[in-house]
């Protein structure tokens, strides 16, 4: 892409009649881009991580690359989220509060205006301190103050004026707190518009609430309420509040509060209500521009002006109010004529209340001549201009010069001047005429004038023309013949002047003028098409200045008209073809509708086609047709289209001759085209042909002429571009000094300014960013200030100022630091991307530009939202850029920089192998000697060494370094990016050095870490990263040798780094584990650390500590130093090994919780220790804190369970409490069924934009749900709500019997038995994890073999014994002192004890013992879902029951033969109707979805089919139906609270996850969290025939007596299991195979359970 700017299209000059349509001078000086989009140049710099991982940044393109003109040399690059540290709550911008909700705000105490305090501890407010608080008002204020309200009274500060340059306000007021930190405090920041007695509050700014206690320790930390935008502004006022409190011992005499006094009167409360409710209405219409908010202000006021007598002291006030109100409604509705008389009388007497001295006088004079001048201008009162000008001087007399007030005033002198009384024209030339005695010109006359004009530039000749125009206009009415063509021609001589002086007035009178003329030439008139062409050009002048989109459809609706009338064969349809074309180019630049360009270049080569070779306009057409052309290069990358741009503008250059008025606009447009060869990647080397064509066309400008600043800052544009490219000084030197002297030839109000202010300013950028000098980078901003306040919102050129300023900006803040510098960065890009919608052209770079100040913005301050929003960017503006165009490259370089950040933080390998698909795709699309190449390579090089060391393979380690290399050999000694790739470059080397443990590798480390420290100076942002990456060298060095110096060196390298971040940065958890690692190193070697750290391993925890709860840090690498913290802290027994377990799992917790898919989260699961809880537990063991054991348990076991229970939490306790609990329980409720709707299931073929979309929504919900899950702890009686529960809350699990814990851990295997009223009692087990892995596979593969019914299964047997003897016997010995025999257990295993059937366990001889003889076993997953098991509900007598059945589902080998019958047999074993409804569920109708409406519509279920645990992917273990299968994960998905009971006859039912056994992830589970109380499932797979038998088994037991109760499943199981114990056709695996799961009992007595023990085991059931 060309950095020079092409020029219009020639015709949509003004012409002055039909015989001037064609002008002599084709170009118009101001010569434009065929787009404002500029390529982003990417630079990465490395984000320089720790340790082995180098991880890549995308800096922002360089924002230097300027255009020509006006705006085009805006480069469009990265963009705000300003990040809300606070939960604000802002006034509702869409409702407005009813009347009477603000009276709570004056209730006080009755004391009426002080409070004395005696000596004591206090909390004392001591000062306020607010900014911003002008930042985007629309009315002017009169002051500002905050009030502070707290325990029912309000307290208000003094109300302060701000001046215009004044940031910061500050109160110095105390105020005291209450004590209790508990207590809320909340504030408003208001802006009054009285300075005397106030009425009402006025405008409400801000408002935000904290407890007395976080306020203290936000005061401590200096933290600022940081605001958000209000909903639909880009700023909003007040960004900031800092409130400064502190404690102290208060004095004597006491300290005096003023309270607001409560409110005198029920009428006066009204007037106060109305004045409010008018602010706030009026306010957000200023906003919205809803006239019914206006009107229903202007309503409000009224009303109050009713409550204010003549006497009243607020009367002023009340008058000012609803005539500021009405005044706007006259702006709005344009009805000056009419109502202008209304606000201006209100005001008038207004101020007849405000007498000298009074503190509003001022401002309301102000409104009041405002209202004057308007009304002189519409009416041209001489009294009106009078008195507004004495009212203005009043004003400026006694206001300050850096007051608001002041400023306006005498900008409304200004206006008026524009207004003078002694002419309704406004313009100074209309009023100097000659007398009275003088004819006028003659029409033929000024005609010649005006050509005259035309060829010089001297203002007081055409200011001349133009008075002699308007005095001929009074001679000739408009009756007459010539006035017609006088008032064409007094047109363009306005648009001739405002081009030259920039006068916006003469436009828009032009354009009234023009208007004029078209109507005095109707439909059918012979030269109505000249008047539409003309009024059509003034309006493209106006588009180009302002951006007014109602013009530009106006002018194609005039341009088609004008064409419609000039039919093949007119001479003047090549000029209409042209002027058509210009305006839909137009269209194409703000709209980016493709048929627009399509038919613009259309019409161009139409046009070029009626201008063959020899008409005198075919220059211009050839001119023409070839920026069209470019246009299109530029937003569909056909690189073909560049040939024929450069052989047509090659060919108009050769039309216009040495002499010719346009050869240098001609010059100036090949030179683009040529440059584009470059930018469009076709030559490798900047073109010094275009430097060349350039200079010549400078040479054709000398000092004086109207286009030499064009020209200067087309080949400074040139010249800067050249010096990216071939780093010449000189070349970098001359483009400064060009652009100084454009701007030079542009002065203040000069149309022109802006577009030099932006050009400059970039070369300075470009400046700053090769030579550092941070004067560079100070002009560059300001100067786009500059030019940003020149382009209102509503400019064309905006958008590109915006991103201009912001690209500065960020470039500030990477080179400074300030967070302030980055939040108006991204607010800026976030208003560039707002003005360039889907379709624009110019979209891709505010998209990219916006991403990337999003991107370092989650490096600064670790919000997720933010990295996910860049993602979500970055793929939009690729998808925008389709192979073929020349920034897809870039674009990609873009997206992978953000995917690879997410891969740091998430750990998905998806991530990082579409980091390096991008990176690998992005490399061949750049010439060999490109610049960014080396762009390429790095980021590629960077990727590759990531994924050696998550892959292994050693040839993506190789391809690294061999890249990294490269790239090094490509930069030359000294330059910018040097450094980046030396870092990476050592990072990789250390990589392989682990891996190979060569020496050659770790020393040139070393070596390449301490060149780049010595390239970065001490300030440098990335010094700290630089430090740590050499210390972590340094420490691998000394391990590999001993060398004491290089850990000395290691640990002063790490704590310097930690000193130069500053307090947010996300990197103190990386430089925390880098310390730990040393401190480590120290206290193994025995070597002693210097300085204070004499404990080594005391450091090294507290450094493992520090980097787990570093807050701004992300989940991952805090779960990583707090793994890590565990790891050490477990292996030397250090006192924190227990609080580093609860730290790893509550981070586990909330690691796994931002994800939405719960296999997601089990898939993550696997990435971490699968024993951390059982570790946990075993270390609290060895302590000898068995409850704590217990408590540690239930947090880190079943966290997936737990976390899906979460949100299904009861809150009826607290809905009771008022109206804010009922509100957080509302908002809790809401975020809870989002959060618990099923995830979508993306087809195969969907888009990551789509898929990342929806767990970017996850991600949010989730950090709100765990917002109001902190605000319900904040309610008294809650602070423990849902958090990991106390071993006092848990113990209740026991009360129906005890409950046995096993822990399986490396360091010992224990069990822990739970009584409900004793304490509970630990029994070490003469096991360890090898033999239960041993058992855990004997007694699979026993039960998968040994399946026969003749055999009596020896080895299942002997697997059983040893259960018994190793595991369960040591239980039995010391449960007795619980329970007695006979009574109910439950198991509750962990680790690997998940996979045994513990309630089989027995000796299996003659006379010996088994569990079963002497207890019934239950199992729980854990001791909080046997509690949730429990909870008891209204039961209905009536039984709904459900058997469903599927003996062949889809694509299953076989027949199970005995489900129907097992079906039709459970149903004759179930009690008769009304106690039983009975619902049966047949094979050929049980279809999945089926299935789930008995599931969901029936309390007792019976499954009889195939069932499957798929161990891959345990959340799609199944119960197969016709269709489909019935997945885990549907049924967690079913509210099944109110179930009861649930058989599952089907295989593996009740099997967990070898992988992460204590998650408990199967089907039976599935049931018991969905809410089913009572499960009874299978431990492997089931016999069809065999199982029938124990099915009849049990439900005789179970409802034999005609009663239907789920607390008997387990005796029922019991009983039907012994029943069968001497049934030679059941085999023990089958008899064992059932496990019954969750609540309480109902069993017999002792004495009825010996007898039935005597009668089911008879003495030679055992062999």
């Amino acid at each position: 892409m060309s950095n020079a700017v092409m020029c219009p299209p020639d015709d949509s000059l003004w012409p002055l009649s039909e015989e001037q349509s064609h002008p002599k001078h084709a170009e118009t000086p101001q010569e434009i881009r065929p787009s404002d989009t500029q390529q982003s140049a990417i630079f990465t710099s490395n984000a320089l991580s720790l340790g082995p991982v180098s991880s890549t940044v995308t800096d922002p393109p360089d924002d230097s690359v300027p255009p020509l003109l006006e705006e085009q040399s805006h480069p469009e690059h990265s963009k705000h989220v300003e990040e809300t540290r606070l939960s604000e709550i802002n006034p509702p911008d869409g409702s407005l509060p009813p009347l009477l909700e603000e009276q709570n705000n004056r209730e006080h105490p009755e004391d009426p205006e002080e409070v004395h305090h005696s000596e004591m501890q206090q909390v004392v407010i001591t000062s306020m301190r607010a900014t911003d608080l002008a930042l985007g008002l629309r009315r002017i204020p009169a002051g500002f103050y905050v009030t502070v309200q707290v325990d029912g009274a309000e307290w208000q500060t003094t109300s302060k004026p701000v001046n215009i340059d004044q940031d910061v306000v500050e109160w110095k007021e105390q105020m005291l707190l209450p004590l209790e930190p508990s207590s809320k405090v909340r504030f408003r920041v208001y802006a009054s518009f009285e300075l005397g007695l106030m009425l009402g509050h006025g405008e409400l700014l801000r408002t935000c609430e904290i407890s007395v206690g976080e306020l203290l320790n936000r005061s401590e930390d200096s933290r600022p309420f940081v605001f958000q935008p209000k909903a639909g502004e880009v700023i909003s006022s007040c960004t900031s509040l800092f409130i400064t409190v502190e404690q102290r011992i208060s004095p004597e005499d006491a300290t005096v509060l003023r309270l607001i006094h409560p409110l005198a009167s029920s009428e006066m409360d009204t007037l106060i209500l109305r004045t409010d409710a008018g602010h706030r209405l009026l306010a957000r219409y200023r906003r919205t521009q809803n006239y019914k908010d206006l009107g229903q202000s202007i309503e409000h006021f009224e009303h109050a002006c009713q409550l204010c007598p003549d006497n009243h002291p607020c009367r002023s006030a009340v008058l000012s109010n609803i005539a500021t109100a009405r005044l706007i409604n006259c702006q709005g509705n344009g009805t000056y004529d009419l109502d202008l008389d209304v606000p201006i009388s209100l005001l008038q007497d207004a101020l007849e209340l405000r007498p000298t001295g009074h503190p509003d006088r001022p401002v309301t004079q102000l409104h009041l001549a405002i209202a004057l001048v308007s009304r002189f201008a519409k009416r041209s009162f001489q009294a009106d201009a009078d008195a507004a000008e004495e009212l203005l001087n009043e004003v400026l007399d006694v206001c300050l010069p850096n007051s608001h007030v002041y400023r306006a005033a005498l900008l409304a002198v200004e206006i008026s001047a524009l207004h003078p009384a002694s002419s309704t024209d406004v313009n100074d030339v209309g009023r100097e005429r000659p007398t009275a005695s003088m004819l006028p010109c003659s029409p033929d006359e000024l005609a010649r004038r005006m050509q005259l004009c035309q060829q010089t530039d001297d203002p007081r000749v055409l200011d001349e023309v133009i008075s002699l125009h308007y005095d001929a206009l009074r001679y000739y009415s408009t009756t007459h013949a010539q006035h017609g063509q006088l008032v064409c021609n007094l047109g363009a001589a306005l648009i001739t002047r405002f081009v030259r002086q920039g006068n916006h007035h003469d436009l828009d009178d032009a354009i009234t003028l023009l208007r004029e003329a078209l109507a005095l030439q109707p439909v059918g008139h012979p030269e109505r098409s000249v008047s539409l062409n003309n009024l059509a050009t003034s309006l493209s002048v106006r588009i180009q200045h302002r951006g007014n989109e109602q013009d530009l459809e106006e002018a194609i609706v005039l341009n088609r008209e004008a064409l419609g009338l000039r039919p093949v064969g007119h001479s003047g349809r090549s000029m209409s073809l042209t002027n058509l074309a210009s305006v839909l180019s137009t269209r194409f630049k703000y709209g980016g509708n493709d048929q627009d360009l399509d038919e613009a270049i259309g019409s161009h080569t139409e046009a070029l086609c009626l201008r063959p070779v020899g008409h005198p306009d075919r220059a211009m057409s050839l001119n023409n047709l070839a920026v069209a052309l470019s246009i299109r290069l530029e937003h569909r990358s056909n690189v073909k289209d560049l040939d024929i741009i450069i052989a047509h503008h090659r060919e108009a250059l050769t039309l216009r001759l040495v002499g010719h008025p346009d050869r240098s606009s001609s010059l100036n447009n090949l030179a683009s085209a040529i440059s584009a060869r470059f930018e469009h990647q076709i030559d490798a080397q900047y073109p010094d042909e275009a430097i060349a064509l350039h200079r010549e066309a400078l040479s054709l400008h000398p000092i004086g002429h109207p286009d030499r600043s064009a020209s200067l800052h087309n080949l400074a544009n040139a010249l800067s571009t050249r010096f990216k490219h071939k780093g010449n000084e000189q070349d970098l030197d001359e483009a400064i000094v060009l652009d100084r002297e454009g701007l030079a030839f542009h002065p203040v109000d000069h149309p022109d300014r802006s577009g030099s202010l932006n050009n400059l300013a970039n070369v300075l950028f470009t400046c700053f960013q090769h030579r550092g000098d941070e004067r560079y980078l100070n002009e560059a901003t300001a100067f786009h200030r500059d030019a940003l306040g020149l382009r209102q919102v509503g400019h064309p050129d905006r958008a590109a100022s915006t991103t201009s300023l912001a690209n500065v900006l960020y470039a500030r803040f990477k080179h400074r630091g300030n967070d302030k510098d980055l939040d108006v960065a991204i607010a800026l890009h976030r208003e560039a991307l707002a003005s360039r919608p889907v379709g624009h052209p110019d979209r891709p770079e505010s998209l990219n530009a916006l991403a990337m100040a999003l991107c370092t913005n989650f490096k600064r301050r670790g919000n997720g939202e933010d990295l996910d929003e860049a993602i979500a960017l970055h793929r939009e503006a690729l998808a925008l850029r389709p192979v073929g165009h020349p920034g897809r490259s870039e674009s990609m370089d873009n997206l992978a920089t953000p995917l690879f950040i997410h891969f740091e933080r998430r750990g998905n390998d998806k991530d990082l192998d579409e980091v390096i698909v991008l990176y690998r795709e992005a490399l061949p699309l750049l010439p060999v000697s490109h610049p960014d190449q080396r762009t390429s390579l790095n980021n590629l090089a960077n990727a590759l060494s990531v994924h050696f060391q998550h892959g292994g393979n050693v040839q993506d380690l190789e391809e690294a370094i061999a890249l990294h290399n490269e790239v090094l050999a490509l930069l030359p000694v000294g330059g910018p990016d040097r450094p980046t790739s030396l870092n990476n470059l050592a990072l990789t080397l250390s990589t392989r050095f682990k891996h190979r443990g060569n020496d050659q590798d770790i020393d040139e480390a070393v070596r390449l870490h301490r060149e780049v420290l010595d390239l970065r100076p001490v300030d440098h942002l990335d010094r700290s990263v630089l430090l740590t990456n050499l210390a972590t060298a340094l420490s691998t060095r000394f391990k590999h040798r001993g060398n004491g110096e290089d850990l000395d060196e290691s640990l002063e390298n790490a704590r310097n780094a930690l000193t130069q971040l500053t307090q947010h940065d996300p990197f103190h958890s990386t430089v925390h584990q880098s310390l730990a690692t040393i401190h480590l190193l120290f206290y193994q070697s025995g070597l002693h650390g210097t300085g204070e750290d004499t404990d080594s391993l005391n450091a090294a925890m507290h450094h493992l500590k520090a980097g787990a709860d570093f807050v701004s840090a992300s989940l991952l690498p805090r779960l990583q130093a707090s793994l890590s913290w565990v790891l050490h802290a477990d292996k030397y027994t250090h006192i924190t090994a227990l609080e580093a377990y609860a730290t790893s799992m509550n981070l586990l917790d909330a690691f796994l919780s931002v994800t939405a898919s719960v296999s997601s989260r089990h898939h993550i699961m696997k990435l971490f220790p699968p024993t951390l809880a059982v570790d946990a537990a075993s270390c609290a063991l060895r302590r000898g804190d068995v409850c704590h054991a217990v408590e540690l348990l239930e947090q880190g076991r079943t966290i997936i369970w737990t976390q899906m229970a979460r949100l299904r939490t009861p809150l009826q306790i607290l809905e009771g409490h008022n109206d804010h609990t009922e509100a957080l329980v509302k908002k809790f409720r809401h975020l809870t069924s989002l959060l618990n709707k099923p995830p979508v299931q993306f087809p195969e073929m969907t888009s990551r934009i789509e898929v990342e979309a929806d767990a970017t929504l996850y991600t949010r919900l989730v950090d709100g749900w765990n917002r109001v899950v902190g605000d319900i702890r904040k309610v008294d009686g809650f602070s423990h709500f849902l958090l990991p529960p106390l071993f006092s809350d848990i113990k209740d699990a026991a009360r129906d019997g005890p409950i046995v814990i096993l822990i399986a851990s490396n360091s010992s295997c224990d069990a822990i038995i739970v009584p409900h009223k004793q304490p509970p009692l630990s029994v070490r087990l003469a096991t360890d994890l090898e033999k239960l892995g041993l058992l855990v596979n004997g007694l699979r593969q026993t039960v998968q073999k040994d399946s026969r019914a003749d055999e009596t299964q020896p080895k299942l047997i002997e697997a059983l014994r040893k259960l018994w003897v190793d595991i369960v016997h040591p239980v039995v010995e010391n449960l007795g002192k619980f329970a007695k025999p006979g009574s109910r257990i439950w198991w509750c295993p962990t680790s690997l004890f998940n996979f045994l059937p513990l309630h089989a366990a027995g000796e299996y001889r003659r006379g010996g013992m088994n569990l079963s003889q002497l207890y019934a076993s239950s199992y729980t997953p854990s001791l909080t879902a046997l509690i949730r098991a429990r909870k008891s509900h209204d039961r209905s007598p009536h039984v709904p029951f459900a058997a469903i059945g599927q003996n062949r589902p889809e694509g299953a080998s076989f027949t199970l033969e005995y489900v129907e019958p097992e079906l039709d047999l459970v149903r004759s074993l179930l009690p008769p109707p009304p106690t039983v409804s009975f619902t049966k569920v047949t094979s050929m109708q049980s279809t999945k979805s089926r299935a789930l409406s008995a599931l969901r519509d029936n309390t007792w279920l019976h499954f009889a089919c195939h069932g499957k645990q798929d161990f891959a992917e345990p959340f799609k273990s199944a119960f197969f139906m016709r269709d489909k299968p019935l997945s885990l994960l549907d049924i967690t998905q079913t509210d099944l609270s109110r179930h009861e009971f649930a058989f599952l006859s089907a295989c593996e039912t009740a099997v967990g996850d070898m992988g992460t056994p204590d998650e408990v992830i199967h089907l039976a589970a599935a049931l018991q969290f969905a809410g089913v109380k009572s499960v009874i499932g299978t431990s492997w797979e089931v016999d069809d025939a065999t199982v029938r038998r124990l099915v009849e088994a049990f439900y005789k037991n179970f409802c034999g007596d005609g009663k239907m109760n789920s607390k008997r499943a387990a005796r029922a199981l019991h009983g039907a299991v012994q029943s069968l114990a001497c049934d030679k056709d059941v085999p023990l695996d089958q008899r064992i195979v059932f496990m019954h799961i969750a609540n309480a009992n109902a069993l017999p007595g002792a004495k009825e359970f010996d007898f039935m023990l005597h009668f089911l085991y008879p003495g030679d059931m055992y062999t």
